[in-house]
């Protein structure tokens, strides 16, 4: 059914409403709330925008997923003093799904996921799983030609947490804090990146790499037994993400 004229500024007022609610988005999660709730289109939304950053109602902050849109304190006051100039039914439509949208907009925030094709024709899966100060995971899977996964991301979501567990049993299943500081045989693969965190960095093969992997352990001596442990893991930890992604069911 064809949308009846809606005023430019009833329109921004709404995107200024669902940012309150919603909190942080990229500009593709305001548009899955806009078009699921028959409030607005692509076109109008973009224009919006444009003109509500040029004056100062939204910024936008960098992100892995895409940039996040957030109200400015100048939105906010323009939202208090005209709040009630949207209609009713419309700040219902999306106070009734806002916790629905908050819950799976962070979770897509929260563990990115995608996949491209590589110039010798294999396919590249990058996941992810980040927390507001860190990446907590960054995996890397090369693919044979012709492999891949449909709706990638939301398998993702839907394992992110068992593969966190996995990956990190797997790197310290013999861990024995007690035991000497070992050596460093390979000063790249694990280096301080913070007051408390040591990032991992490593790979199966740096000539013809199958898993990539990095991650954020908050002791040293913790990070160079994990990567003294890679070795013996890395494909079992490639394997296993490659079941859960494939045994995945999005949506459920």
């Amino acid at each position: 059914m064809e949308r009846k004229h809606i005023p430019e500024t009833e329109n921004r007022l709404i995107i200024l409403y669902a940012l309150r609610a919603l909190g942080p988005v990229t500009a593709m999660q305001l548009l899955q709330c806009m078009a699921e709730s028959d409030l607005m289109n692509y076109i109008t939304m973009q224009l919006s925008l444009g003109e509500m950053e040029r004056q100062g109602q939204i910024t936008q902050r960098a992100h892995p997923l895409g940039n996040l849109l957030e109200l400015t304190d100048e939105g906010e006051y323009i939202l208090r003093s005209f709040e009630r100039r949207i209609p009713a039914s419309r700040r219902r439509l999306i106070d009734e799904r806002a916790a629905a949208w908050r819950e799976r907009f962070a979770t897509e925030q929260m563990a990115p996921a995608e996949a491209f094709a590589l110039p010798d024709g294999r396919t590249a899966v990058h996941l992810r799983l980040l927390d507001k100060a860190a990446t907590l995971l960054d995996l890397m899977l090369y693919l044979p030609a012709g492999k891949s996964f449909t709706l990638l991301p939301e398998r993702w979501h839907s394992c992110v947490q068992a593969t966190y567990s996995t990956v990190l049993a797997y790197l310290t299943a013999d861990y024995d804090a007690s035991l000497p500081m070992p050596e460093a045989k390979d000063t790249e693969a694990v280096r301080q990146c913070g007051m408390n965190d040591w990032l991992l960095t490593l790979t199966d093969d740096p000539q013809a790499p199958t898993i990539d992997l990095m991650m954020s352990l908050p002791d040293e001596h913790l990070a160079r037994c994990s990567a003294l442990e890679w070795p013996h893991a890395a494909q079992r930890i490639r394997q296993f993400v490659l079941e859960a992604l494939e045994n995945a069911r999005p949506g459920r």
